[in-house]
């Protein structure tokens, strides 16, 4: 998972949900640039441009019962959506496709999830041998090969070994150690003291005992034991905060000498049973954790360990079972953990399945019917117009010396990009997916994915492959590639559309790009070299200007209190934040030089730099509930979508311009403003 989690480090959003129940406009029919509607004309753009700016929107778009927020991505990604269902209706009828073909695999698996009767009454015998597995386990040896097996099935544990790229070496692959077994998702659930979150352990462990009845395994105080084995977790995980500290997180090591710093924990067994002995060499990310981890596992009886692990196949899979544990898992994890009220169609939830087990062969047959070769184009002129913009920025930054300048540039001029969907296909072709047979499909997916993980190992990087699939909302850079990366599902409106005015585009996609391009530079992606390695290119001085300048990022997006009392984390979503400044910096710098030579007629009676300003609050616009801000704020690394649109603005001396603020929440004095890249 971490893996994952590296490779998309510095993606532009998180994943997005969808509705039936709110309809969006085909985006091939009408695009708006953007819509007047959107503004609320009782709010002053100085006081607070997101308010001022989709103000409107906000009140015509409540969440919709099915959502824990609602966003102009939700809308988009519905869009999307709706064009993979086509996909998939006709898949469904096609004629019988040959075994392992693109087209089997999809319209196998669909038919199985269709297929409600048969789930109902057959998935849970697919997850018996799991199970049996965990009820074989008499030692900690047991428990050592059992976390190894359990992997497989992308079932949580608390040992989490995965192969990456070495930070070090990026052109390498090794096994890397990290953290995980939490099912609350961050620890904050577990240990803070405030009653919503008391409230909500108390929620969980009914929620625990009400699966194990589903399950009909009858043991008292299920739910408590879970609680205080994931509690006893919490208190040795690390902060997330510090889990993203590319330093702290790179302790290489041989597994021998791993091993023997831990009694317990059979790093070596591990590894065997996850056809990883060849390793040498790897990774550990919070050291200390497998320390105190090493001396927790004697000291919790293995019948509780049996007992968490079998709580964590089905929270892996409640929602595939039958319909019955399908409901109590909305309940607890979309409903109490989200403030969804209403659950999603079964045709919604069936398409989101299969889309998240088999999205690159869906996303090679929706960017041959969706993705205009114009758009690609498009795309690669705004890409190189930015990296000139951010190469000027460069050379005129009063706080960084010539020497770091230099390599600075280095680094931007070997900057790679990929638009739109792969150039090679991978090869699903191994997969067993059977019409009959939903949660073993599932199985049999994970186990796909986890063998072609471990496959790495011992092979060279491969610099082609694709960490998104075409379809999704979403970019990301990848620090290892030192390479930016623009999926065909997020080339559309809000972001992008090739008859926008280039402000809205380079408000909306610009600062995408740009974005993308400053994680390079960000307080993690400066770490990096232009090959990609973890090196340290910067001179003493230099990284502490950098580091004085972070710092006052960081406080200012602390400062924010988005619901009483709870504020946004600005060291867990400094990497994001300074990505936003410098995005929307670049994409400003690079559609000056753009309209230089043109004429500035306003639109819709705004001139072109305050279109560039509505581009960008628009792609952030959204309504979201309590509950799930609450979950954004503890484990999201990216702030919530007012504070992306104002925190940036309220830097950059062009906004105050573009609407002659002098005061409000939108000013800040000159001397006070924050300038990174």
């Amino acid at each position: 998972m971490k893996k994952l989690v590296i490779a998309i480090m510095g993606s532009i959003l998180f994943s997005q949900c969808q509705t039936a129940k709110q309809k969006s406009v085909k985006v091939e029919d009408e695009p708006v640039a953007f819509s007047l509607d959107n503004i609320n004309t009782d709010v002053d753009a100085c006081d607070n441009f997101y308010s001022y700016s989709i103000g409107n929107w906000q009140k015509m778009n409540p969440v919709p019962p099915t959502e824990g927020r609602w966003m102009s991505f939700n809308i988009l990604a519905e869009d999307n959506r709706d064009k993979i269902q086509a996909i998939l209706d006709e898949a469904l009828t096609a004629n019988r496709p040959a075994k392992g073909s693109d087209l089997q695999l999809i319209q196998d698996f669909y038919k199985s999830a269709l297929d409600t009767a048969t789930r109902n009454e057959k998935s849970f015998e697919a997850l018996l041998p799991i199970l049996e597995d965990i009820d074989q386990i008499t030692d900690i040896a047991d428990l050592n090969t059992t976390f190894a097996r359990l992997r497989k099935s992308r079932v949580s544990t608390p040992i989490a070994m995965y192969v990456g790229v070495d930070d070090e070496n990026s052109s390498s692959h090794i096994v890397n150690a990290s953290q995980s077994g939490l099912t609350l998702g961050d620890k904050s659930y577990y240990l803070k003291s405030e009653e919503k979150f008391v409230a909500i352990r108390q929620k969980y462990t009914e929620h625990i005992d009400a699966i194990f009845q589903l399950a009909h395994i009858y043991i008292p105080e299920a739910g408590n034991r879970i609680l205080a084995l994931e509690t006893q977790l919490a208190e040795i995980s690390w902060d997330r905060k510090d889990l993203r500290d590319a330093d702290k997180t790179y302790n290489k090591m041989a597994v021998e000498e791993f091993d023997n710093m831990l009694s317990d924990i059979d790093i070596q067994s591990i590894l065997k049973v996850m056809n990883l002995d060849a390793a040498g060499e790897l990774i550990v990310g919070p050291v200390s954790y497998y320390e105190q981890l090493d001396k927790l596992i004697p000291e919790v009886p293995i019948d509780d360990w049996k007992l968490y692990l079998k709580w964590h196949v089905f929270a892996s899979f409640s929602a595939h079972i039958n319909d019955e544990f399908e409901r109590k898992n909305f309940e607890f994890f979309s409903t109490e953990m989200q403030g969804v009220k209403e659950m999603r169609s079964r045709k919604e939830r069936i398409l989101r399945t299969v889309d998240g087990n088999l999205g690159n062969p869906l996303g090679k047959l929706f960017v041959e019917k969706h993705f205009p070769k114009e758009s690609k184009v498009y795309m690669t002129n705004l890409i190189e117009n930015l990296r000139s913009a951010y190469k000027e920025s460069i050379e005129n930054l009063t706080w960084m010396g010539d020497e770091t300048k230099e390599k600075a540039k280095k680094k931007l001029a070997s900057f790679t990009y990929k638009i739109g969907y792969p150039d090679e296909w991978k090869d699903y072709s191994s997969i067993t997916i059977e019409p009959d047979n939903y949660l073993q499909n599932l199985l049999n997916v994970a186990e796909f994915s986890f063998n072609e993980m471990t496959s790495k190992l011992g092979k060279p990087v491969d610099k082609k492959e694709w960490h998104m699939s075409p379809q999704t909302v979403n970019a990301y850079y990848n620090r290892s590639g030192n390479e930016i990366v623009f999926p065909a599902g997020i080339l559309q409106p809000p972001f992008f559309h090739p008859s926008f005015d280039d402000a809205i585009n380079y408000g909306g996609i610009g600062a995408v790009i740009g974005h993308e391009f400053t994680h390079g530079f960000d307080d993690q992606g400066a770490k990096y070299d232009w090959d990609g390695n973890k090196n340290d290119w910067w001179t003493a001085e230099d990284k502490e200007r950098f580091n004085a300048l972070t710092k006052l990022l960081a406080d200012q997006y602390s400062s924010y209190e988005v619901l009483p009392g709870e504020f946004v984390n600005g060291e867990m979503t400094l990497g994001e934040n300074i990505a936003d400044l410098g995005g929307l910096t670049l994409a400003y710098m690079a559609l000056e030089n753009v309209m230089k030579n043109k004429k500035d007629p306003k639109i819709d009676g705004f001139t072109w730099n305050q279109r560039f300003f509505l581009g960008w609050a628009n792609v952030w616009k959204g309504n979201i509930t309590d509950e799930a801000l609450r979950n954004r704020i503890l484990t999201d690394p990216h702030s919530p979508g007012e504070q992306r649109v104002i925190g940036p603005l309220v830097n950059l001396p062009q906004f105050e311009e573009a609407f002659g603020c002098k005061e409000g929440l939108m000013y800040k004095p000159e001397k006070e403003r924050i300038k990174i890249w």
